[in-house]
């Protein structure tokens, strides 16, 4: 309601409640698809030896993002639930080579994984 000598009503406050929680909204939205698109790389992999190296192809615009020491999560095909720590060793041109971390129970050269690797943390931020 509005008082005689008031400038405002309870009109405006609803509309301003209203614009805020909008524009929240809408930039929750932007940030999250922001987020999904440009953020984690995945890729497919293998394991090429069973001291726990592993081999993944990406983009070069990726590599390019791609560091030494900076961590990844490798999920292996025998246990898709489980993702281990990884630590990039090399990166070519199109390609990463990884180091696990964590050594699962079970894992034999040749098995496929998959490889995300967030492009946002730089390798001095991964210590």
């Amino acid at each position: 309601m509005k008082s005689p000598g008031s400038p405002f009503s309870n009109s405006n406050g609803t509309r301003l409640v209203l614009f805020i929680v909008g524009f929240s909204l809408l930039a929750a939205v932007g940030t999250f698809w922001n987020y999904s698109r440009h953020v984690f790389s995945t890729s497919h992999a293998m394991v090429m030896e069973s001291n726990g190296r592993v081999n993944a192809s990406f983009s070069s615009s990726i590599t390019a993002q791609l560091h030494p020491r900076q961590h990844a999560k490798v999920t292996l095909a025998s246990a898709p639930g489980t993702p281990l720590q990884a630590e990039i060793v090399t990166v070519v041109k199109g390609s990463v080579l990884l180091q696990l971390l964590e050594k699962p129970t079970s894992f034999f050269p040749g098995e496929a994984c998959e490889v995300t690797i967030d492009t946002t943390v730089p390798a001095s931020a991964d210590l």
